[in-house]
């Protein structure tokens, strides 16, 4: 075997190994945690290592890394000490081209060595292992293993360098965990019996919180109890007593123009002390108006930040859309919270047997999506009774019925032109198509 023979395949084991590299990587970053955890109580010892391996990724990405860029720095040294003089004298022996011999041969060889890396050694490699991740992971768990003993210093020293610089610039750690990977895990404890229903469901709504608005959750304006600024203190501490509010809109002319909160607190103790010829102008506090598209994240750090319990949620006019309580928020994650005055309150459904539920028409498409198992859509409309709207396009009436994948969905009662109660049942055979709707 020759010498040139030799670095050839000198060359194309770096880049095989290259490959192999990326495919551990992609391996362990694809790699669930919960299936490898499976596997172990399955009796393949070989998972545990894999797991250990797998639990801290900052490292193994680093320590991937740099083995890579040592390969493919190797590689194209070789390539480029074997092959450069040879192309450059058959270069060289074209008179057009002798005077940038060099320069074209150079050009050659590390394009070449680029595209062959990139592809084999690259986007190969990663497409073979995402079928099966788990398997490769371990598969290539020792491998990982004694690469990470070996370049351990190495990647503790590019880290710090790392940090000394990203962080001044506001960089920050990789995150380590994915929001999936937590939801498996999740998963995986309910069906162990390690996590109840209630907890999982409060663990998934925590990673919904940022992306729900303030005017899925807020009580839309039609709901709101306000008072006018004019009403006299012993109407409105009736109002209040009444409905058990500690706070209370106010607004002058329109509920479009609220000028403050009325307290329970302040308006009982004037009321107490014989102050029933006051105005309550002389009683509000300032209101804090948000805009019906902020996420819940940040508008519980503004009620934190200014400590309050109330916003105004106000629409792309300005007008009132509706009210937004600490409460509110709260019940996003923990659930529905009812006190001394909730009581009375109905439950926004009735289960009437599997295939039949009554809803108030003011439910969240999201709460009729989880209790059935179905995909309304929820582009267009936050409510059923919205949905319902849309899909008429008219004022409902009492016995008006709408078609979804399977589903009849019925007006019960109307108030007004607000849809009140729908009743919503399983159609026995898809006798209708999905988008007609009726007049019963």
């Amino acid at each position: 075997m020759n010498e040139l023979t030799t670095d050839a395949i000198t060359a194309l084991s770096l880049i095989v190994f290259n490959g192999l590299l990326a495919a551990a990587r992609s391996a362990f970053v694809n790699a669930r945690r919960a299936r490898l955890e499976q596997i172990i109580d399955a009796g393949e010892s070989g998972a545990k290592l894999a797991l250990k391996v797998a639990t801290d990724s900052a490292p193994l990405i680093a320590t991937v890394r740099l083995a890579q860029t040592i390969c493919r720095f190797l590689a194209a040294g070789v390539v480029t000490f074997v092959f450069a003089p040879r192309l450059i004298a058959a270069l060289s022996a074209w008179p057009a081209l002798a005077a940038q011999a060099t320069a074209i041969a150079v050009i050659a060889i590390a394009g070449g060595v680029g595209i062959v890396v990139v592809i084999w050694g690259e986007l190969l490699p990663e497409a073979l292992v995402l079928r099966e991740p788990e398997v490769w992971a371990i598969r290539f768990a020792p491998l990982v293993a004694v690469l990470e003993w070996l370049f351990n210093p190495f990647v503790r020293l590019a880290v710090w360098m790392t940090g000394l610089i990203a962080v001044p610039l506001g960089g920050r750690v990789p995150q380590i965990v994915t929001e999936e990977e937590i939801k498996t895990l999740v998963d995986a404890g309910e069906e162990g019996g390690v996590i109840e229903e209630e907890e999982k469901e409060m663990i998934y709504s925590i990673f919904q919180f940022a992306d729900t608005l303030a005017r899925e959750v807020m009580i839309p304006r039609i709901d709101v109890l306000a008072l006018e600024v004019e009403t006299p203190i012993t109407d409105a501490a009736q109002a209040v007593l009444s409905a058990g509010h500690s706070r209370i809109p106010v607004y002058a002319d329109s509920i479009d123009n609220i000028v403050g909160l009325l307290y329970a607190k302040d308006l009982l103790r004037v009321w107490h002390e014989g102050g029933e010829s006051r105005s309550l102008r002389d009683l509000l506090r300032p209101a804090y108006f948000v805009p019906e598209a902020i996420s819940l994240d940040k508008l519980l750090a503004e009620l934190q930040q200014r400590r309050i319990h109330m916003a105004v949620v106000v629409d792309e006019y300005g007008g009132t859309a509706g009210l937004v309580t600490l409460e509110d928020i709260v019940e996003e994650i923990v659930g529905e919270i009812r006190d001394e005055y909730d009581i009375a309150e109905e439950m926004p459904y009735h289960r009437v047997s599997d295939d039949e539920y009554v809803f108030d028409g003011g439910i969240d498409i999201d709460d009729v999506n989880d209790l059935l198992s179905i995909h309304l859509p929820n582009d267009d409309a936050d409510t059923l009774g919205g949905y319902i709207y849309g899909r008429l396009g008219r004022v409902p009436s009492a016995g008006d019925q709408v078609a979804h994948d399977g589903l009849m969905m019925e007006v019960q009662s109307v108030l007004g032109r607000r849809i009140r109660k729908v009743r919503v049942r399983r159609a026995p055979s898809p006798a209708e198509p999905e988008d007609e709707e009726k007049k019963r």
